[in-house]
């Protein structure tokens, strides 16, 4: 899969440097870098699902800028216009602010033009009393949909005894 910059730049605010096929760099005008984009998921094994991810590459505070909010939901609309896509995200804990970064999927998801085409699915996995907040996208008309949904919900009700995790 091999998202498309040119559409992406159409309408964003800012402009989205291409590194990879679904990696993707872009500046503020606050001077925040952030790259954004998508790699192959090794979990539920099967095509075309991957996980997105977020980076401000500054590692420092970012002020709050919509705009930043505008080039992700473009990115993301890019994604899913792309055939069968499948999102996986996982809110980054380390600076426990990952409940947070739940609620702004969910806004966003509810915010976007196109949500009746899709599915939001959200569970917290309880790694003995530490909650990693997670998700999927998919669109509804996608071919394996239950399936899809079925392999998630195992993902979750194993990953405890199934993935090491080490609170930071």
């Amino acid at each position: 899969m091999r998202l498309s910059v040119d559409k992406i730049n159409q309408a964003s605010p800012y402009w989205v440097v291409q590194l990879d096929d679904m990696l993707f760099r872009f500046r503020t005008e606050n001077d925040v870098t952030y790259r954004i984009g998508f790699y192959k998921d090794s979990y539920l094994a099967r095509e075309g699902v991957y996980h997105f991810f977020i980076s401000n590459t500054n590692d420092t505070f970012a002020p709050h800028d919509p705009k930043v909010f505008s080039v992700i939901s473009l990115v993301l609309e890019e994604f899913f216009s792309q055939e069968e896509p499948v999102m996986l995200y996982i809110c980054d804990p380390r600076d426990h602010r990952e409940s947070i970064r739940s609620r702004l999927y969910e806004r966003w998801f509810n915010s976007y033009s196109k949500r009746d085409d899709l599915t939001l699915h959200t569970a917290n996995i309880d790694f003995d009393g530490y909650i990693v907040y997670t998700g999927m996208i998919l669109r509804k008309d996608h071919p394996l949909y239950n399936e899809v949904i079925a392999s998630f919900d195992e993902f979750v009700k194993d990953a405890p005894s199934s993935i090491p995790l080490e609170p930071k």
